[in-house]
């Protein structure tokens, strides 16, 4: 007999500080308690009424290389990571009050909100958690860049990431599987940290964008490594993407029962399988009801 997991909320509140990589703005985030069946929300403290972006696949918007949220005319972007850590440490309900829209870039990992959380605690909460298996291969995307959802008997999520970039690229090939879960998501997946190639991050920043970031606030690869910086594993940069697919998966607002296969997806292809995910939802309760 297979036990019903629960939801879960954090016991305590914490704050992470930091500035966001692509405006520079200084940012605080404080992680608070929510009730059961309320999700994970946003609330943006720096504007009037304070307003909610909840974190649903229905108010992601394509943004280049980050994920960003909007809904009633207030946004929330680069929240992948964040997303990450609150999935991964099994918090279904959590209201995560920010005083800007870009949440902060850290050392370009989500371990510094992992850390914050697993300060918190998890309370248990008297209400099921919301669950989707994949009980049939779902594929997204084209033979370069492509996710591909399969059953799996083992239990939970597993994510395979295979990056490669091609010849001409400085990123390393590598790839990473691993089970999406408390035990490992701290010390094996958050420590993971964002990368660029040197033409461009030198690019954004000719346009004045993160013009502040230096080569110690993330990973840039030049033609022979990282520079000025070493990695924290040899296949850092596809723990860093299966980092993303983990947040931005979390969109469904469902825990994920399968197995996923990225081949150098993004997260166009990450928010679409995550929409899948959500209408995937929608049919096994239909079918439960039924």
């Amino acid at each position: 007999m297979q036990l019903v997991p629960y939801q879960n909320t954090i016991e305590h509140v914490s704050h992470v500080s930091g500035r966001g990589y692509w405006s520079g703005r200084a940012v605080s985030l404080t992680f608070l308690p929510s009730e059961p069946n309320s999700g994970i929300r946003f609330r943006r403290v720096d504007l009037p009424g304070k307003p909610i972006v909840s974190a649903h696949v229905e108010h992601r918007r394509d943004t280049q290389l980050r994920t960003t949220l909007v809904q009633s005319g207030a946004h929330v972007e680069m929240v992948e990571h964040v997303l990450a850590a609150l999935y991964a440490l099994q918090i279904d309900n959590c209201i995560v009050e920010c005083d800007a829209p870009e949440m902060p870039g850290m050392d370009g990992s989500a371990l510094s909100f992992a850390i914050a959380l697993e300060r918190s605690g998890l309370r248990r909460q008297l209400a099921p958690a919301k669950m989707v298996s994949i009980c049939a291969p779902i594929r997204i995307g084209d033979e370069s860049n492509y996710l591909l959802a399969i059953p799996s008997r083992d239990p939970g999520l597993t994510i395979r990431y295979v990056l490669d970039y091609g010849p001409t690229s400085s990123v390393p090939k590598c790839e990473s599987t691993l089970l999406v879960d408390r035990e490992t998501f701290t010390t094996e997946i958050a420590p993971a940290r964002t990368f660029l190639e040197e033409k461009d991050a030198k690019g954004l920043q000719s346009r004045g964008v993160a013009t502040h970031v230096t080569y110690r606030d993330l990973i840039i690869f030049g033609d022979h490594g990282p520079i000025e910086n070493s990695l924290r594993y040899q296949d850092e940069c596809s723990r860093h993407k299966l980092l993303d697919v983990i947040g931005d998966l979390s969109l469904c607002q469902h825990r994920i029962q399968g197995k996923i296969i990225a081949h150098r997806s993004g997260h166009n292809l990450n928010g679409r399988l995550a929409q899948e995910l959500f209408e995937l939802t929608d049919k096994q309760q239909m079918r439960k009801a039924g």
